[in-house]
């Protein structure tokens, strides 16, 4: 006689097999993020954490109010620096810049700089933001307004420069219309702005000499660039 199969359905016909089933994860966790004020040293420190940032960029966009969507990306600029996060800190100031707020000449002057740091491909952004930033110049005064009214225009000299320089470069290794024109309205922005700063050095008793020397190269005329 053969032997009878091994019994190994349940009582419900079912085959019982040994299963390992998965944990449910867990709830998530509500974060709250509407008191902006007790968030701010959280900020500065760095320690807002990714689900405080997401809360955080969620009522951004969900804000109609100017006033709170400045405030609250304010808190999220300072946590990127504190973090020295740069690729979040630029995605933060360049959004709040275009879509916020451009009214404080200190963030266009910021942003600015860091621009300028970045290399001649973001030299255009520079121009941009530092013109932004002279629109609103009259917020400073005293030493504060003379330093950084001086420091806008060399920014704009030297993004102008540096624009002019890689044109005509390229219109040397490859001379047609198109980067002779590009190299002309350069030179001609370099020009302007460098002249632009010498005589902001003269009227505010700054030091002459770099202004004055980006003048004459971009003009190639001494008496264009008179002290």
């Amino acid at each position: 006689e053969p032997e009878p199969e091994p019994d190994v359905s349940s009582g419900d016909g079912v085959a019982a097999v040994d299963m390992d089933v998965a944990p449910l994860p867990p709830p998530p966790v509500e974060v709250d993020c509407d008191d902006i004020t007790a968030l701010e040293t959280k900020a500065m420190l760095g320690q807002l954490g990714v689900a405080l940032r997401k809360c955080l960029d969620g009522r951004i966009e969900l804000s109609s109010r100017l006033t709170e969507k400045d405030k609250i990306s304010r808190v999220l600029i300072a946590d990127a620096k504190s973090r020295d996060d740069k690729p979040d800190w630029e995605r933060l100031m360049r959004r709040h810049l275009e879509t916020i707020d451009r009214s404080d000449p200190n963030m266009c002057l910021t942003y600015s700089i860091f621009l300028h740091k970045e290399g001649v491909a973001k030299s255009a952004r520079v121009i941009r933001w530092s013109d932004y930033a002279l629109e609103n110049k009259t917020k400073w005064s005293g030493s504060t307004h003379t330093r950084n009214v001086y420091y806008l225009h060399q920014l704009k000299s030297e993004a102008a420069s540096r624009l002019w320089k890689r044109a005509e470069k390229r219109f040397v290794k490859d001379r047609n219309e198109k980067n002779e024109a590009k190299t002309t309205k350069y030179r001609s922005m370099a020009k302007q702005y460098s002249r632009a700063w010498l005589d902001y050095a003269k009227a505010s008793g700054k030091d002459t000499t770099r202004p004055r020397a980006a003048c004459v190269s971009a003009s190639g005329n001494a008496e264009f660039c008179p002290l």
